[in-house]
């Protein structure tokens, strides 16, 4: 008989000590034990979620595309969950969330080292700017650490910028990259390798995650104005204007940029009597 046979469903997962960790700190605020349960259900997502990048990136830096593909499918089912995830919140009656408010006291999402350890896994370039260095000043010491080793790995997007180098494009500059974009967009041609579709679908699920997290960014902000309005944040940031701001940050710009850049258009007549430039 292995040691494990004897494993119940509360030992396996550790349901004693998962469930003993919601402790809301305010006096008779119910709604609180909600707020505490939404933000750890999206911390254990973001794990998931950096674990299914990284994977992502090794098989893109091994040179599967299909692989790679799948990992981030599934990245995007895992972020809908996160924003479906928020929506109970949306329940909560502003009162009941400013009768706990106080007993946050400096604490703040920007203070999410996994957020932000997702955003440079991609290769976002804003966290290695004015928002990444407000970020990591906000983190514990061990926190920082894992931070710093994660921007040392290789990012998402440097995995997809090698895979399509080892597919044969020219890949070292972004008019490069446009051209890339431009011929897989274009469609399967006689001749072309199979690897080329994998990678037109890549593209397409890149997109997908950049996409949805810009929704959940919105999601985001939304349930923040809906609870606070114009207030500044808990963690001394503007609030509303600081998450208004961060919603179309994009993982990967170039994708969207080559979109008016490069990718074929479907040519639309111009009305009658319309300014053929303007």
């Amino acid at each position: 008989m292995s040691e494990t046979a004897s494993v119940t469903y509360p030992e396996y997962l550790k349901l004693p000590e998962l469930l003993s960790l919601q402790v809301p700190l305010a006096d008779g605020v119910d709604d609180e034990l909600l707020f505490i349960t939404v933000h750890q259900v999206q911390e254990l997502w973001f794990g998931q979620l950096l674990r299914d990048l990284a994977d992502a990136r090794d098989r893109m830096l091994e040179g599967d595309p299909r692989a790679a593909r799948a990992r981030l499918v599934r990245a995007v089912s895992v972020t809908r969950a996160l924003i479906a995830a928020i929506h109970p919140l949306r329940a909560m009656p502003p009162r009941e969330f400013h009768a706990f408010r106080g007993v946050l006291g400096t604490s703040s999402g920007q203070q999410s080292a996994q957020y932000v350890e997702i955003a440079a896994l991609c290769g976002a370039d804003w966290v290695r700017g004015e928002y990444g260095r407000r970020a990591v000043a906000g983190l514990a010491a061990g926190e920082r650490e894992r931070l710093a080793g994660r921007m040392a790995e290789p990012t998402l997007w440097e995995g997809f910028v090698a895979l399509l180098a080892k597919a044969g494009f020219a890949a070292g500059t972004r008019e490069e990259r446009w051209e890339a974009y431009a011929r897989l967009a274009a469609g399967p041609l006689d001749g072309d390798p199979a690897e080329f579709a994998e990678l037109a679908e890549l593209v397409e699920a890149l997109v997908d995650h950049d996409e949805v997290w810009t929704e959940w960014r919105a999601c985001h902000a939304l349930l923040v104005e809906r609870q606070i309005g114009g207030r500044p944040g808990t963690g001394g940031s503007s609030g509303m204007e600081h998450l208004r701001a961060s919603v179309y940050r994009r993982f990967y710009p170039e994708l969207w940029e080559a979109r008016d850049a490069g990718f074929p258009q479907q040519q639309t007549p111009e009305p009658a009597g319309r300014c053929p430039v303007g």
